[in-house]
């Protein structure tokens, strides 16, 4: 019989516990991509069975115990897509037996049991922990920012009772600045009393469609003696509302007033 099989050493308990590790990190990367343990259980009774070979002093429990393994590790049915259910009852019951499990454990630590008891309560608390641990959330891709065209111009357009964005002129150009309370995704934008269509642009003339909190996008070329600007633009929290920034002001050397 192996040496190691006839006590349990230090090198062996620490095997063991980097084994348990490591399945204990794979059925968490598993509920992670949305799949939970099938025959990926096997390896709590294989742990066990690891433990209690020298124990018991029972070399079969050693052979048993690393054929479970390798079924949990290598097994083509050893993870399944979850069901939707599955992370609350996994999340629910696998607390409520791994705090049974701990207390029964505590209250064993009077009594005079069995190694094979003491092997057993801790490959069912192993168990346990695994099934809570299959409960993990799958990722969520951050979903993609749709951004507005051309399209939003002659759909149904709203006007903000509170302006989410600020203009102000600047020779040649104008400068938008964002300050609403979330990100803008800029359609477009159009002098006003003219049928154009431009892009905003950022500070090296590429096109600018997400405009953050307290971002700058500019409008340009800025035609001379313009009077207004109308801007399409939509907020990423509320993509299906089709929003306009209006503003016009009086044109120098004019006599008439055009309010805002």
């Amino acid at each position: 019989m192996l040496d190691t099989l006839t006590t349990l050493s230090l090198p062996y308990l620490l095997a063991l516990f980097a084994l348990t590790v490591q399945w204990l990190l794979s059925v968490w990367r598993q509920a992670q991509a949305g799949r939970r343990p099938r025959l990926a259980y096997l390896a709590a009774p294989g742990l066990a069975a690891l433990l209690a070979a020298p124990l018991v002093q029972a070399d079969p429990l050693f052979g048993l115990g690393a054929a479970l393994l390798l079924i949990a590790a290598y097994a083509g049915g050893a993870y399944t897509p979850a069901p939707a259910s599955h992370h609350r009852r996994a999340l629910r019951w696998g607390r409520v037996l791994v705090l049974g499990l701990a207390f029964l454990g505590g209250v064993g630590q009077g009594l005079s049991l069995p190694a094979w008891v003491r092997a057993l309560w801790a490959g069912l608390l192993l168990l346990a922990l695994g099934y809570m641990l299959s409960s993990g959330r799958q990722r969520q891709a951050p979903a993609p920012i749709g951004v507005p065209g051309l399209a939003l111009r002659f759909g149904p357009l709203n006007s903000p009772a509170w302006p989410d964005l600020e203009l102000r002129v600047e020779g040649d150009h104008a400068r938008l600045q964002n300050v609403g309370s979330s990100r803008l995704l800029l359609a477009g934008w159009s002098p006003s009393g003219e049928n154009g269509w431009l892009r905003p642009q950022d500070a090296q003339g590429q096109v600018l469609s997400l405009l953050p909190k307290g971002g700058t996008a500019l409008l340009s070329p800025w035609p001379a003696g313009q009077s207004g600007v109308r801007v399409w633009y939509v907020r990423q929290g509320e993509p299906e509302v089709a929003l306009v920034f209006r503003a016009d002001w009086t044109p120098l050397n004019s006599a008439q007033r055009v309010l805002n």
